[in-house]
């Protein structure tokens, strides 16, 4: 997943060098895999792409496990006055090849992406003369139900042999997620998780003197 948040986000930088959209950028690196095309076709259509919101930002992320292919989009605002990140939606696309149990499949995905995203904004231990600091959930806050968003799983079952899905979702929240907020913002941040006290520290240093 860490190296999946510092590739993905990269890239958008990459992007943003070139002038060129996210998308398109993947979706040209990704012209000799057909399979990882349709991916990103599928997926800029179900999270609709290119159209213009108002106070929120989308960011995508790519991840493969063995043959699978994975692509997601986070949907996110941000609270200037606190430095929470919300994430409204999340999007994504998978082809494992021949997809053997849809229902499963499609749970493991969702549980994934509630779990990442769970790291990605909130989960953090610190150590203090060798002992963490942490004992329970009081201190070690995790992603609470009403926090959760709407999240949508599309999977696209193929003529290829069945590759297994356990590892394609938690990988693809921190880049997405991150890159929404650079969309937003113009924020790039390169620590996860993203907390407030991150976020707040990054809009300050970018304030105009």
């Amino acid at each position: 997943g860490y190296n999946k948040f510092a590739i993905e986000s990269f890239l958008d930088e990459i992007a943003l060098a070139r002038q060129m959209d996210p998308l398109a950028l993947r979706m040209e690196l990704c012209v000799n895999s057909s399979r990882m095309l349709l991916v990103l076709e599928e997926l800029a259509r179900l999270c609709e792409w290119d159209r213009v919101r108002e106070g929120t930002a989308l960011g995508i992320s790519v991840a493969a496990y063995g043959e699978t292919m994975a692509a997601g989009v986070a949907e996110v605002s941000l609270d200037q006055s606190n430095g929470v990140i919300s994430v409204h939606n999340f999007w994504t696309v998978v082809d494992p090849g021949l997809v053997i149990a849809p229902d499963n499949s499609r749970a493991q995905m969702e549980g994934a992406i509630i779990f990442g995203l769970s790291h990605v904004l909130k989960e953090r231990i610190t150590i203090k003369d060798g002992e963490v600091q942490q004992s329970n959930y009081h201190d070690y806050p995790i992603l609470r139900m009403s926090e959760i968003p709407a999240v949508q799983v599309k999977l696209l079952s193929t003529d290829n042999p069945p590759s297994g899905i356990g590892e394609t979702g938690v990988p693809l929240t921190g880049a997405a997620v991150a890159n929404a907020l650079a969309a937003l913002t113009g924020l790039r941040l390169r620590h996860l998780p993203l907390t407030p006290r991150r976020v707040l520290a990054a809009l300050d240093a970018n304030e105009p003197s």
